[in-house]
């Protein structure tokens, strides 16, 4: 069975420089409003950049109207039946590629970069603009099979995926200028892989690649058609514009292939979104050590034949990403080279900025904990002397917190001691008892006053004798993590609390 695609636009030598192909994008954007305004070769497609209407009765008797475009029966994903000019274009603002849910190319990439376009014009889609997805195999694509399709690309409302004949299928994409009739036999599934986008209604229309900038799209589709309705959300100066730095072999090939499925440490390359589902594809964060390098190599250059042949781990990354097919991009060795450069590079330097942040929170923390320390302060503390054959010893201070958050003591030790505990005298039926506390709370711009009769530090298993005079270390355990290094003067037993 053929399983080809072919990209009718060659891409020019991949040892172009980085930055001819930034700027290739850039001025293609303002060149295209006139110069890519065309379906395809006159007479079998519209020839006009654009066209005024009076309304849209009078739009469909244009060229580009009801008499041109033909007005075929089509079934969506959900089983619906539409005309594709009545329904589907007139008056509409769309979006417009042709795929195959076998496909092993292409078709998948385009279908991902479209739900990022998808993803970033929101609410709109289905509102002011339409996206439809028309299989080009429409034997074994039934609604079924495209609407399971759809739902892996979460495609919401206003995308639709259509069949219907194939012969009025092709005559479609005639129309649209999609249609290259040396690569259309024996019934090949070789198609072209032009997007096309248009504005029925002016009669502006744009064949666009899928490798497209998701952001250059949705600025094409959602503001370039509109022909300007919808002002800019702010006013910028060219002057102000960045400079370009210059993009890597590998870095163009990752944008362009790989960024509208995949992220790097869990950043988008190239976009500021991610694909519309995150579970299209794997983050590729040190894949190149994560994996076999023999093993990755063959798996960029040929999926479609590691799934035929089952690879196990090829069958369990389908298996886990929902059955997205990993395309095959026809990537040469020395483009597959580039790519995983491009990956281990970045990758190394993801891994730079999370140890920076790291060790940057590290420090923040540190300083928070020390002026915790700084707004903590006490005084009156005293531990009181306990007879040689005592197991136990009480501590009592006062705890000041000049800071604006409560400061939290989850635990204290002593190495005079086998273990400190909190503990709260209370009143009980019949007397006085004592329960213990998990932590001591010194309310923020306040204090907490560790007395008798009341809360109070417990001491248990003295491991040595202590006396009037002697002076017991204690450890105080903040919640943030800090210890704070406290002294208790012993005070005989008959004085009671020093004062």
């Amino acid at each position: 069975m053929p399983r080809r695609q072919v990209i009718t636009e060659r891409p020019s030598s991949r040892r172009r420089t980085a930055a001819r192909w930034v700027a290739v994008g850039l001025v293609a954007c303002a060149g295209l409003v006139v110069a890519s305004a065309y379906l395809g070769p006159p007479p079998s497609a519209p020839a006009q950049a654009s066209h005024t209407h009076q309304g849209s009765d009078e739009a469909s008797r244009t060229r580009w109207g009801a008499d041109y475009f033909p007005n075929i029966e089509l079934v969506s994903h959900l089983g619906d039946k539409v005309r594709f000019f009545d329904d589907l274009i007139k008056d509409k603002v769309v979006a417009i590629n042709f795929i195959y849910t076998s496909c092993p190319d292409s078709c998948p990439l385009e279908t991902a970069r479209l739900a990022q376009v998808y993803k970033i014009l929101g609410d709109r889609v289905g509102d002011d603009v339409f996206f439809y997805s028309i299989t080009i195999d429409p034997d074994h694509d039934t609604p079924a099979v495209l609407a399971a399709y759809a739902e892996r690309y979460n495609a919401g409302p206003g995308w639709s995926f259509l069949t219907g004949k194939e012969e009025e299928i092709v005559d479609l994409r005639k129309k649209l200028g999609l249609y290259i009739p040396e690569i259309q036999n024996d019934g090949s599934n070789n198609h072209n892989l032009s997007l096309i986008i248009g504005n029925q209604a002016t009669g502006q229309w744009m064949k666009r690649s899928p490798f497209e900038n998701p952001h250059v799209l949705t600025t094409q589709i959602g503001s370039w058609l509109h022909n300007w309705k919808r002002p800019p959300k702010e006013r910028r100066d060219f002057a102000d514009a960045p400079k370009l730095r210059s993009v890597s072999d590998g870095e163009r090939l990752f944008r362009t292939r790989c960024a509208a499925c995949h992220t790097i440490g869990g950043v988008e390359i190239g976009t500021k979104v991610a694909t519309n589902d995150p579970t299209v594809g794997p983050d590729l964060l040190d894949v190149d050590l994560r994996r076999d390098p023999q093993w990755l190599r063959r798996w960029i250059a040929e999926p479609d034949v590691m799934l035929a042949e089952q690879d196990p781990l090829a069958m369990q990354l389908l298996a886990a990403y929902d059955n997205v097919v990993m395309p095959n991009m026809r990537l040469s060795p020395a483009d597959i080279a580039d790519l995983l450069g491009f990956v281990r590079a970045e990758s190394s330097r993801h891994r730079r900025v999370v140890r920076a942040r790291e060790a940057s929170r590290f420090h923040h923390e540190r300083g928070a904990r020390d002026r915790q320390l700084d707004e903590l302060t006490m005084r009156d503390e005293w531990i009181r002397e306990a007879p040689p054959q005592a197991n136990v010893s009480a501590g009592y201070l006062t705890l000041f917190n000049r800071g604006d958050h409560d400061a939290k003591i989850i635990a204290a030790e002593s190495p005079l001691f086998e273990h400190v505990e909190f503990h709260e005298m209370v009143a009980r039926e019949g007397g006085m008892g004592m329960r213990p506390l998990d932590e001591l709370v010194v309310p923020a711009n306040g204090q907490l006053r560790l007395e008798t009769g009341g809360k109070h530090l417990m001491l248990i298993g003295p491991r040595q004798a202590l006396a009037h005079g002697n002076k017991v270390p204690v450890r105080l355990r903040l919640a943030s993590g800090r210890g704070w290094d406290v002294w208790l003067p012993v005070v005989a037993a008959a004085r009671g609390r020093p004062g």
